[in-house]
């Protein structure tokens, strides 16, 4: 069961009975407009979003976030035409995980009058895909080096982090391997520093971004995060 985004918890509980897997729909990324309601306009609303499932859900049933290709906001004539970019897909599709959603769906490769003329004749936005959301699900697919990760539970492992705002996070143990999947919300840059690795941790691989490393000490390490900065490090326990 998808909901709204802006739909209100108290409300809508009564229909979890009646399904499997609840989530929302999100779709931040468009031009201003007077219509649009002030607290969708930033791409960090999907973690607000999600939270408010996770929150409804009760930890009885699964979230999925349905996130942005393109939709009725974004729609010529009315609407001018915007899609998300890498760095956006990206982040919003991370921190939906960060936040507890447990699947991801993405919306609006279908629409007539978002598709270049090559793609109209398919369908569907295969442009889009090329240059954006294939990027993005090779790193949350099976064949990912995150993929152990993903399907795990919920780490008990206590990481903290200090020194900066908006920081959003989660830990996932898979095997002998320590997981952190880190994201930033709109602002300025940060350093900041996590705590609460095991203490025998002296270096981690930031995938997808190799080869890239950083060093822990004290069981605690620090890393650089600018706004809708996703970082994903990987640890061996």
């Amino acid at each position: 069961m998808v909901h709204s985004a802006g739909a209100v918890a108290e409300q809508v509980k009564e229909f979890n009975a009646t399904c499997d897997i609840l989530g929302a729909d999100v779709y931040p990324i468009r031009y201003p407009n007077v219509n649009n309601p002030s607290e969708l306009k930033q791409v960090s609303v999907v973690g607000d979003v999600t939270q408010k499932m996770m929150k409804l859900a009760e930890a009885k049933k699964p979230v999925w976030l349905t996130l942005q290709i393109a939709w009725s906001g974004v729609i010529p004539p009315r609407h001018t035409l915007r899609f998300p970019t890498f760095p956006e897909e990206r982040f919003m599709t991370y921190q939906a995980i960060i936040n507890g959603a447990r699947g991801i769906v993405y919306f609006g490769g279908h629409w007539p009058e978002s598709l270049a003329e090559e793609d109209a004749r398919l369908g569907w936005n295969w442009r889009f895909w090329r240059r954006v959301l294939r990027p993005v699900v090779e790193e949350i697919g099976n064949k990912s080096p995150l993929a152990p990760a993903l399907v795990a539970a919920e780490s008990k492992m206590p990481v903290t982090v200090e020194g900066g705002e908006g920081i959003e996070w989660c830990v996932r143990e898979a095997g002998d391997e320590v997981f952190i999947l880190a994201c930033k919300r709109e602002g300025e840059t940060v350093q900041v520093k996590f705590r609460g690795l095991p203490q025998k941790i002296r270096e981690g691989t930031v995938l997808f971004e190799e080869p890239r490393k950083v060093k822990a000490e004290g069981g605690s390490f620090t890393d650089w995060f600018g706004p809708l900065e996703v970082h994903v490090y990987r640890f061996r326990n």
